[in-house]
């Protein structure tokens, strides 16, 4: 795998989009990423992991710092990364989760992250996927390493560098747990564990169960279980119940018998006693019946009468009603006289002349219409001609006062003009003002951030001063032992004379006066404790210079955007401004006041004119109507004149005739129907004597006593009807075969049912005695079974239990396993041999063959599970010791070591990928130039084959060493840039 190209924008300390060519550096094979503390060294390898696994190691998995805090609300952040994995080339595009502006509105919205990946084919990118979860599971298939592989073998990232060495066999073993997956060798382990403890869960339950079937068999044959051979006991008890179940069976077959000869005995007396009641019954009811048949005859007779009455009837109601309707009609003619006599006509005439009479007065009435409609429309010109003249003058008196409004509008119109421009003018200014209120709003809040960042500044320098005199004391101390140190070799040398023996110096057998130590004697731990705390010191002078520098940055961008004023100075414009800008922003609403206004007076302008036509059109209209309307008056009353005659009006003369004419046929009409009630009258009373002669009835009274009302005379047919129904019901009964020839004694059938009772709770008995036999059979049967099978699958799961528990004590370290080993870490052992041996390779080389890494596999302290230690072996002693002895150079080295043979297995283990990129962000400021010479040498090796290595490093010597460099540099605006290039 190959790392080409990275681009990044918005990301860490990066506001701008900075690129780094990877590829620029292969001829080089090794280049140095460099830059002050907290520039961003670190940052871009975050970028590199971010693109590639969604995460950055130094944040523990978290991504809320990736987006830069110098960008501003509108600026993107994303992370663009070019690889290659053998002969296929691929970019990936990311973006965290951040908040933007809104594009409609106010305020913001969270941007949700996002992600691209391409693959590069001969006409260009081609994407692959477009989500984030599509992009993370194609990029799993597609580099065939997990995040933890990727930072153990291409990424070796501050803080986790040394974590592989120094960790204990529990982190040591989730460590390699995750580059090798062996997590299925655990999941077998606890899986067989699983599977001991179900056997066992299994085992306790069948038992269990076996003893409570053996105790429900007891109970079921009310005797004691046997404390030996249960299974035959309860066999033979098996056999004991069939016996007595046999009996019972017997028992209630014989009782069953006896219930259905009683209840025959007792149905036979219940059917002969039935049958005896319903003949009695019978004979009563007929008497009855004989009794009321008197009553029956006369409703006979009665019924017969008023149905006689019912056919005269309507000839009785016809004749009555014909003597009514000829007297009405008679008073009809009579009131017709009268009002014909008082309208002033001659009520002595026949019918024949009344209508000559009304005939006549009809064509008077057709003459009079037209002139009797042109009287009535006198009062409705009266009033035309009294309306127009009063419209006619109002529209007079309106259209003066229009006119006079009218002039009076040209110069309202050019005064609210003016007003309108004026405003107009002031409004103008709103914007200018604005953008003056929020320049010196922003100013006044730089000036206070600078007066708090001036103040930070100074109290970062005394801290800077404070680390600068701390880092001397610690360089001093240092060089102080160096002195003390070299002064001490010879006497350290001549402890170490033997008499006889030769110098290492000089080569004498006889030492006559070694050196002497004169005071303490400084070891070489003491040089390496001062030089430690020297590091240290001068890690702490770096943060705090970058402290003040990041604070001198702040302060001159707070200062220039403020313009070098103070709060109070800006204070002193700001007021004004605001003042400015309140009075455009009300001169802008007062303009739409004022352009509503104008507006409005024109509009006035314009109606008025129109309206003025309008008006000199209806008052010329009116004043016309005035005079049609006095011309027709005259032209009517004229006509009405010479058709009234002595009468008041032509109404009057209408009336009197419509009278005479009404009255005269309303009198004929009389006389016509009083000749036709009495022609009928007569015809009725001829009509009813016939019908009475018929019916031999001897007139009207009585044939008015015997009618009845249909309610009457149809209770009287239901009350017949119902007395012949029963006698017919009553014979039928009695003549039923079944009550022929019946005893005359009653039987008993209170004993019958007594027996029946007797019989059936007998038997009832019997059956229950029999069921619950049968219920305890069976389930003493089935316990029974139940027993015999849980016994039988006992010995195959005992069997079992014993095999499983043995092999899961083995796998977990247990019992025969004397190395005290699980499944999981054998495995893991066997892989960090191979780690150790890769490690050994370079370390040997690095430390000139005095030390060599040693997999210790022996049983640890209080019986701890064994098989992933590590020890150090110096050759200088002879003797194996713990790592964390190793000082903090030689820790270097060996993590180095370490990390470079985790790599080429895990990658051996990977499919054979090829790491070409190898990126390491660790302290090599810990070394003394010797070994830093060691190690950059075993660094320079690995170019072999095109690889390419980077190195985050503040080391002096490095920079010298290494030409290519990746600068980072801090802009004055506070955010990162990178140079990339040599020198």
């Amino acid at each position: 795998m190959k790392i080409n190209r990275l681009s990044i924008t918005g990301f860490g300390p990066y506001r701008m989009t900075q690129t780094v060519d990877f590829d620029a550096y292969t001829d080089d094979g090794i280049f140095l990423i460099t830059g002050k503390t907290g520039a961003g060294k670190s940052s871009i390898l975050d970028a590199i992991s971010f693109a590639l696994y969604d995460s950055v190691p130094r944040y523990d998995g978290t991504k809320s710092r990736l987006r830069s805090d110098h960008c501003a609300s509108g600026d993107e952040t994303s992370v663009e990364l070019e690889f290659t994995i053998g002969d296929t080339r691929y970019r990936v595009t990311r973006s965290p989760e951040y908040e933007r502006p809104k594009s409609r509105g106010t305020g913001t919205t969270t941007q949700k992250p996002t992600a691209q990946l391409d693959v590069f084919e001969t006409d260009g990118w081609q994407g692959i996927a477009s989500r984030p979860v599509d992009v993370g599971h194609e990029l799993g298939e597609i580099l065939g390493l997990k995040k933890e592989q990727f930072l153990q073998v291409i990424l070796l990232a501050q803080n986790r560098f040394q974590q592989f060495l120094l960790a204990n066999s529990r982190d040591r073993e989730a460590v390699l747990r995750s580059l090798f997956g062996t997590q299925r060798f655990a999941d077998y382990e606890e899986a067989v564990s699983n599977r001991r403890r179900e056997l066992e869960n299994q085992l306790a339950v069948t038992r269990a169960q076996i003893d409570q079937g053996i105790a429900d068999a007891a109970t079921l044959v009310d005797d004691d279980a046997p404390e030996t051979d249960a299974v035959a006991w309860l066999e033979q008890q098996v056999l004991n119940f069939g016996a007595r179940i046999a009996t019972a069976i017997s028992d209630a077959n014989a009782a069953d018998i006896v219930r259905d000869n009683a209840e025959a005995k007792h149905a036979e007396a219940t059917e002969l006693r039935r049958r005896q009641k319903r003949r009695s019954d019978a004979d009563a009811r007929m008497a009855e019946l004989d009794d009321a048949e008197g009553g029956v005859g006369e409703r006979r007779t009665e019924l017969k009468r008023a149905d006689v009455a019912e056919q005269v009837w309507p000839y009785v109601a016809a004749k009555r009603s014909a003597r009514d309707a000829a007297s009405r009609a008679e008073v009809s003619v009579e009131k017709a006289s009268d009002a014909h006599a008082t309208a002033g006509g001659d009520a002595t005439l026949d019918p024949e002349q009344l209508d000559a009479v009304a005939e006549k007065h009809s064509g008077r009435l057709a003459l009079l219409a037209d002139v009797l409609a042109r009287e009535e429309r006198l009062d409705r010109l009266a009033d035309t001609e009294t309306n127009a003249a009063q419209r006619a003058t109002s529209a007079n008196e309106e259209l003066g006062t229009l006119e006079a409004r009218l002039a009076q509008l040209p110069h309202a119109i050019a005064a609210a003009n003016n007003d309108l421009t004026a405003t107009r003018v002031e409004a103008s200014r709103a914007d200018a003002a604005s953008a003056d209120v929020d320049r010196l709003v922003t100013a006044r809040a730089a000036a206070e951030r600078a007066a708090a960042v001036e103040i930070e500044r100074d109290d970062a320098r005394h801290v800077e001063a404070e680390r600068v005199r701390e880092n001397t004391a610690a360089s001093a101390d240092l060089q102080r032992l160096l002195d003390e140190r070299l002064a001490g070799h010879a006497a350290e040398l001549a402890s170490e004379l033997r008499d006889g023996e030769p110098c290492a110096v000089c080569g004498a057998t006889r030492h006559p006066s070694p050196a002497a130590h004169t005071g303490d004697p400084v070891t070489e731990a003491d040089i390496d404790a001062a030089r430690e705390r020297l590091a240290d010191r001068e890690k702490a002078k770096a943060n705090a210079a970058g402290i003040v520098s990041a604070h001198e940055a702040t302060l001159a961008e707070q200062r220039a955007v403020a313009g070098d004023r103070t709060a109070e100075q800006i204070d002193g414009e700001l007021e004004p401004a605001r003042e400015r800008l309140a009075a455009a922003r009300e001169a802008t609403k007062r303009c739409d006041d004022l352009d509503k206004q104008l507006g409005v007076l024109i509009a006035e302008r314009d109606a008025g004119d129109t309206k003025r036509e309008q008006l000199r059109t209806a008052r010329d209209e009116q004043v016309a109507a005035e005079k049609e309307a006095r011309t027709e008056i005259v032209r009517i009353t004229a006509e009405i004149d010479a058709q009234r005659g002595d009468a008041e009006s032509i109404a009057e003369v209408v009336a009197t005739v419509t009278a005479l004419r009404d009255t005269a046929a309303m009198l004929a009409a009389a006389l016509r129907t009083r000749d036709d009630r009495e022609f009928s009258a007569r015809e009725a009373a001829s009509n009813l004597e016939q019908s009475l002669s018929e019916h031999s009835l001897a007139g009207e009274g009585e044939v008015e006593s015997a009618r009845r009302t249909d309610a009457a005379r149809e209770r009287l047919r239901e009350s017949i009807r119902t007395h012949d129904d029963a006698r017919a019901s009553v014979a039928s009964i009695l003549a039923e075969p079944e009550l022929a020839d019946l005893p005359a004694e009653l039987p008993d059938t209170e004993a019958t049912e007594t027996a029946v009772v007797d019989a059936r709770r007998v038997r009832d008995e019997f059956f229950r005695a029999r069921d619950t036999l049968s219920e305890r059979h069976t389930t003493l049967v089935r316990t029974v079974s139940s027993v015999k099978e849980r016994l039988a699958a006992s010995v195959e799961a005992n069997a079992e239990f014993d095999v499983v528990q043995n092999l899961a004590k083995t796998l977990a370290g247990d019992g025969p396993n004397t190395r005290k080993m699980r499944l999981e870490g054998f495995v893991l052992a066997a892989e960090l041999e191979r780690i150790v041996t890769a490690a050994n390779a370079r370390l040997r080389t690095m430390t000139g063959g005095r030390y060599a890494l040693e997999h210790d596999d022996s049983v640890q302290y209080r019986n701890v599970k064994s098989g992933l230690g590590l020890a150090i072996f110096d050759q200088h002693t002879g003797v194996a010791r713990a790592t964390h002895s190793l000082s903090g150079g030689e820790t270097f080295l060996a993590s180095l070591a370490l990390a470079l043979g985790l790599a080429e297995v895990v990658t051996a283990r990977a499919g054979g990928i090829t790491l070409d990129t190898l990126f390491v962000d660790e302290g090599f400021g810990s070394l003394d130039a010797d070994t830093l010479e060691v190690a950059m040498s075993t660094l320079d090796s690995l170019r072999a084959g095109g690889r390419t290595v980077g190195l985050i490093s503040h080391v002096e010597g490095m920079k010298e060493q290494i030409p290519a460099k990746l600068r980072i540099t801090v802009a004055d605006g506070g955010w990162s840039e990178i140079h990339q290039g040599n020198g």
